[in-house]
């Protein structure tokens, strides 16, 4: 799964010598992957000032927000697991209580809970061996988000003992929404916000164009389609963006939080939103859940879609998904609402 920023540098002929100005562009290695913020501002010194205080918001979620970090404070939320209330960081306790909701209006596919899972498989992965049933079975017991529960004056409780929460699908997309409130409250008003080519924020457009194209494609590099935003988020997922391989068998990434699997289909999801944080959340619904019962999930959202691209091609999306993003598919066929 790929979301890729064209080439969007305006011609100087169709700009007068007033607005002539440079992108300013920076790509900084942030959770574990690529963040990149391209903005326009008339100072240069003062958009560059801009970047810097961006990426270290960013660095400073990842410091709250990280699973693989002992010291973040999820971690030593997680520490806590059935150990009674605990305060915690106001910023992790707002994503938190976002995650939740994400997660009960997705019908349960965006579950933050399933760090045993994760661990359980990885470790499969390691040893080279399938995990039996009733390993999967135990992992299972030690997630569900009505186990976590969130208190007044910050604090929070994981109910049972082996808890892990692990906010990897909705992290990306929260730290999007609060660089684009830096960016807002900096009076940017042409910026684009590219994390890790899956949590994408277009704030206006370019000098001199409508939109941003973006250019999205599947994880061997294919095309699907080209859209423009304009003060839109957008989010993709793919089910064989990463992977790993036991046995022979290719396994993805994403695990389903009901039957505490890996994804084995093949499949790119995308979800346009009011917020990253909801397109992030939305593109699990959609890969996970599938169509009818992914877009259901959409429809719950205001101003939001989606589109799901199955491995052999076949797009199928919610009735406004084209429209909204003036999308252009490669596909030679895109039939709406069912799978």
């Amino acid at each position: 799964m790929t979301a890729q920023l064209l080439q969007t540098e305006p011609s100087r002929s169709r700009l007068t010598r007033a607005t002539v100005t440079d992108a300013l562009r920076e790509i900084h290695y942030v959770m574990g992957t690529l963040l990149e913020i391209t903005l326009y501002h008339e100072l240069r010194e003062e958009g560059k000032r801009v970047l810097a205080r961006c990426f270290q918001e960013a660095r400073r979620l990842e410091e709250i927000f990280s699973a693989c970090d002992d010291d973040s404070d999820l971690n030593r939320l997680n520490r806590h697991a059935g150990l009674g209330p605990v305060e915690i960081n106001q910023e992790l306790w707002s994503a938190l209580k976002m995650a939740l909701f994400m997660g009960q209006a997705t019908d349960g596919a965006m579950d933050i809970t399933v760090g045993p899972l994760i661990d359980l498989w990885r470790a499969a992965e390691e040893r080279g061996v399938m995990p039996s049933p009733a390993l999967v079975t135990e992992a299972l017991s030690r997630t569900g988000v009505a186990k976590v529960q969130l208190l007044p004056a910050s604090k929070a409780e994981l109910t049972q003992t082996g808890m892990q929460l692990d906010l990897g699908g909705i992290g990306k997309g929260y730290a999007v929404d609060r660089l684009s409130a830096i960016l807002a409250q900096e009076g940017v008003a042409s910026a684009f916000i590219n994390f890790g080519r899956s949590s994408l924020a277009a704030i206006g457009s370019p000098p001199a164009r409508d939109s941003w194209p973006v250019l999205l494609g599947s994880g061997e590099g294919v095309p699907i389609g080209l859209a423009h935003l304009n003060n839109q988020y957008l989010g993709v997922s793919g089910s064989f963006g990463r992977f790993f391989e036991i046995g022979g068998t290719r396994l993805s990434h994403l695990i389903d939080p009901q039957d505490g699997s890996p994804l084995r289909h093949h499949s790119l999801s995308v979800a346009v939103a009011r917020t990253a944080t909801e397109a992030e959340a939305l593109t699990k619904a959609i890969i996970i859940l599938g169509g009818v019962q992914g877009f259901a999930a959409v429809s719950r959202f205001p101003e939001a879609e989606g589109l799901l691209v199955h491995s052999d091609g076949r797009q199928i999306g919610t009735p406004g998904f084209i429209g909204l993003v003036r999308f252009e598919t490669s596909a030679a066929t895109l039939r709406e609402g069912a799978s």
